[in-house]
């Protein structure tokens, strides 16, 4: 295949080539599954899914199985940092991605490196028709201080199986063939294929010594497919573990592989971001022309972060100032950034590119299509709100590099101008930029070491730790799971243990073969209990459980804190036992929460999707895509369909069904989860149906009154709504009747008057202020002549400060809004008083730029004196004052910065 484009006639559109890679493995008995969401929701080590075989992860420590022991998909994946970091070098380079696909096969123990190898290369020279000629191969050259020999047997598959020439099986060490999820995980070694592209223009068959470019990290020799033999389990004292099985988990970037079978040198320049430039450009006016202009970048960083940010908000993530929404948030920063700076977008733009990424990957992954109005709000919110912290990054620069002027410096302080970068966005270049426009420079090392710092605090991949060690699991089968069966009986359990292990200060971790507790999951917390030995030995509390692939490990402590000798635990007889009480708040809670699921589509629309949920024993609460708040009429009709259902005790029923055809059938499933074959629905009466797999009342009339507490804004597009079921639903009823009561006593009305009353008492209110406004006027004009004819003038201008405890935060604003009139140059501060707090406004206007007087920064200095917050533009600036103690000094201080301030000019 040439290395220059081939004609359009003759090339594979994306949608071709992901589907002929299924179908390719289809053919060779693998199950064809879905993608699992882009963040993972049962694995704490990590904020997004980085790599295909993250949702098999139970698979390869032997704690969860699949009906299947072969199996293929296209996996959304995202690396923005940690271990596999691609942030810094997307939009720059024409091949990062923070998104992309990830295409996959994988054996659970089933076949191992000879189909694999022969199957990836029939691929790409037969199916594909790559040229065999321009492919080489890498296998692992082995490892001294693992105690690892190389590993010969991929290589001699890749000659005598595949048939590739020997010249072209190149070696390499730990860090380029050993592959590994995390610092602790499934690992082995694996073998690579990479393409030479050759130069730009040229036969890429070229050169003396094509191997050299292999694994160097340039753009001529391109990594395409890594397949990892997965057969060790790195432990956490960094010892290689030999797994259960073997298994084959392998890896193709989908963009990288499409730009090649497209004759593209870069991966921008196919259908799959084609439609998104087009968008872009119509939205922006600018033009994208493939180089490495500042605009090109632009184009490529807004491309690449708008498909992240979609695909990460279509599966439910939310932006937020920690975890993966911070990591989302800086995307968002950054895209709109470059588009401020390159592209001329000085109004929000990115969330007009949405459609066009849905357009591109709607058909692969559905849950795009079916968002794409929450993701549009989601993303606009964001930028808009970006659009305000620019500016306070703009003032906060200011502030920062008059203070280093001030100081005699010409070094912008690291740690403070990383700031920039850390909570407004702002980029390394930006922030350089900007200081040589002000003759200043940045402290380099302060930046990098403020920069550690922040990465180690937001370092998105931990360890890849399980609440049980992995030594602990190696040996562990799934565990028989009854919580789901009727009746008591099945809420008490004979069972053995298998294993015990400390997990923190006082408390242990305990595995059963059996188990009648719920782990948590789906928003339900996990059930509580006792675990007591047979022969009284011991009892274990359970405050918790949770689950671990398919394992359900019991998290509490034994009583007495006496923990019973190793010896004595190991197969020990127990007798399982769940708090039967506290289980049942739960189940009322959670079948609680799928009648208001379905009540709010029905009041507010089909559009809404849940977006989070907690099921306790106290409460639930539920978050819905919403774009508004819900008012309080139709927060009523909500919560009467709930009693409704209630009322009419609908039979609560469970079912195990195949997940499409109950997908068919009206079945809500939730945006992010990540459901097996076979599946379990819950039905509520035919009215509300969802797959769950939590526990649930036997009717709906077990749930008694509902009473929602309380609606309110997570964030924009967000809504977060709390209630109560239950003895908890009758105490809020009279909490508020109590409320109403004491309320109508200490108005002197009855309860049925309230209203009016308060209507009335609201009336009267108004008049007052009405009275007071008319005093404070007569206040302001007196002062606004006593303090003129107070005001000083030197330096070319007329000065004054001025203590007016007689006027509140509005008579000090229109006093300073007179006093700016009476003179061209002014630079005065007031301060007045309002409820024990000192509200404050200073202007410095048309004074001398030689006085160096600016008004934000003698906010600053009289809040250093009053407490609470101040400050503003140079020209004009507000606060309100904390200490009133402090009024005596702020005002000296504010006096004598005026007062020399206008004497140098």
């Amino acid at each position: 295949m040439s290395s220059t484009p081939t004609s359009p006639t003759k090339l594979k559109t994306a949608a071709r080539v992901r589907q002929e890679f299924l179908d390719f493995f289809a053919a060779r008995g693998h199950r064809i599954v879905p993608s699992g969401p882009v963040f993972p929701q049962d694995d704490p080590t990590l904020l997004f899914t980085n790599a295909g075989m993250n949702q098999f992860k139970d698979v390869f420590l032997g704690t969860g199985t699949r009906d299947y022991t072969r199996a293929a998909d296209t996996q959304k994946c995202i690396r923005v940092s940690g271990k596999h970091n691609d942030l810094e070098e997307v939009g720059v380079d024409t091949y990062h991605h923070t998104f992309f696909e990830m295409l996959g096969n994988w054996s659970f123990g089933d076949y191992f490196k000879a189909e694999a190898i022969a199957w990836s290369w029939e691929l790409l020279t037969k199916t594909w028709g790559l040229d065999p000629d321009r492919l080489w191969v890498t296998v692992f050259a082995g490892d001294a201080a693992d105690g690892l020999p190389a590993d010969d047997e991929s290589a001699r598959i890749w000659v005598e199986v595949a048939g590739v020439r020997p010249d072209r099986v190149l070696k390499f060490g730990r860090k380029a063939n050993f592959w590994e999820m995390g610092d602790t995980g499934p690992c082995g070694p694996c073998t690579e294929i990479h393409i030479d592209r050759g130069a730009p223009g040229s036969d890429p068959r070229d050169g003396a010594n094509p191997a050299i470019g292999v694994n160097a990290g340039n753009e001529r020799f391109m990594e395409l497919w890594n397949n990892v033999f997965i057969q060790f389990n790195r432990l956490e004292d960094g010892r290689l573990q030999e797994l259960p099985a073997k298994h084959v988990d392998t890896g193709m970037g989908f963009e990288r592989v499409l730009s090649v079978l497209q004759g593209q040198r870069s991966n921008y320049d196919t259908d799959l971001f084609t439609p998104i430039f087009a968008r872009i450009a119509a939205v922006t006016g600018a033009r994208y022309e493939g180089g490495d202009a500042p605009r090109d970048v632009a184009f490529r960083v807004a491309a690449d972060h708008c498909r992240a940010v979609t695909a990460a908000f279509a599966d439910g993530a939310l932006p937020s100032n920690e975890g993966r929404g911070y990591v989302l948030r800086r995307l968002i920063r950054r895209a709109s950034r470059f588009g401020r700076q390159h592209l001329g977008a000085r109004d929000p733009f990115l969330f007009e590119v949405v459609p066009a990424v849905v357009q591109v990957l709607g058909a692969t992954f559905p849950e795009m299509r079916a968002r794409e109005e929450h993701v549009r709000l989601l993303m606009k919110s964001e930028e808009e709100s970006f659009g305000r912290t620019l500016d306070r990054g703009l003032v906060f620069f200011e502030s920062l590099a008059a203070k280093t002027e001030k100081a005699g410096s010409k070094t912008l302080a690291g740690a403070e101008a990383f700031e920039l970068y850390a909570t407004n966005g702002f980029p390394e270049d930006l922030v350089e930029l900007m200081a040589r426009e002000r003759g200043l420079a940045v402290d380099r090392a302060g930046w990098e070491a403020a920069q550690k710092r922040h990465q180690a605090a937001s370092k998105s991949e931990g360890k890849f730790k399980q609440v049980l060690s992995a030594e602990a699991l190696a040996s562990v089968k799934p565990t028989r799971s009854t919580y789901h069966e009727a009746g008591a009986e099945a809420q008490v359990l004979e069972a053995r243990v298998l294993v015990v292990q400390a997990v923190g200060e006082g408390e242990h971790a305990v595995v059963l073969d059996a188990s009648p507790f719920y782990a948590e999951g789906g928003g339900q917390v996990g059930d509580a209990g006792v675990i007591r030995a047979a022969d009284g030995s011991f009892t274990f509390e359970v405050r918790d459980a949770r689950r671990t692939g398919a394992v359900v490990v019991h998290l509490g402590t034994f009583q007495g804190g006496r923990v019973p000798a190793p010896e004595a635990l190991s197969g020990a007889r127990v007798r399982a036992e769940v708090d039967a009480a506290r289980r049942e708040r739960v189940r009322k809670h959670h079948t609680a929460t799928h009648l208001l699921h379905r009540a709010l589509k029905e009041v507010l629309g089909a559009h809404v999707a849940q977006q989070g949920s907690y099921v306790g024993p106290d409460r639930l609460r539920f978050d819905i895509s919403h774009p508004r708040a819900v008012t309080p009429e139709e927060l009523e009709r909500v919560e009467a369909l709930v009693n409704a259902r209630v009322c009419q005790n609908d039979l609560v029923r469970t079912t195990i069904e195949d997940l499409e055809q109950a997908k068919a059938r009206g079945v809500v499933a939730m945006f992010g989860e990540k459901y097996d074959a076979q599946v379990r629905v819950l039905d509520v009466g035919g009215w509300s149906l969802e797959l769950c797999g939590g526990t649930h009342v036997r009717a709906a009339g077990e749930i008694g009154p509902f009473v929602i507490l309380s609606e309110r804004a997570v964030q924009a597009g967000v809504r977060r709504l709390e209630a109560v079921t239950g003895p908890a639903a009758v105490e809020e009823i009279q909490r508020q009747r109590r409320i109403l009561r004491d309320a109508a006593q200490a108005l002197k009305s009855a309860v049925d008057e309230l209203p009016a009353r308060v209507e009335l008492l609201q009336a009267q209110l108004k008049e007052a202020k009405k009275q007071g406004a008319k005093q404070q006027g007569g206040d302001v004009a007196a002062a606004f002549e006593r303090s003129k004819a107070l005001l000083e003038r030197t330096g070319g201008a007329a000065f004054g400060v001025f203590d007016l405890p007689e006027l509140g935060l509005e008579g000090v604003r229109e006093l300073a809004e007179r006093l700016k009139g009476a003179e061209s140059a002014i630079a005065f501060a007031v301060l007045g008083r309002e409820e024990g707090r000192v509200p404050f406004v200073i202007v410095c206007q048309n004074v001398p730029k030689s006085s160096g007087l600016k008004a934000g920064d003698l906010a600053k200095l009289a809040s250093a004196s009053l407490g609470g917050g101040g400050g503003g533009r140079p020209d004009a600036a507000q606060g309100q004052g904390q200490r009133e103690a402090g009024v005596p000094a702020a005002l000296s201080a504010l006096r004598a910065a005026i007062a020399e301030g206008l004497a140098r000019a």
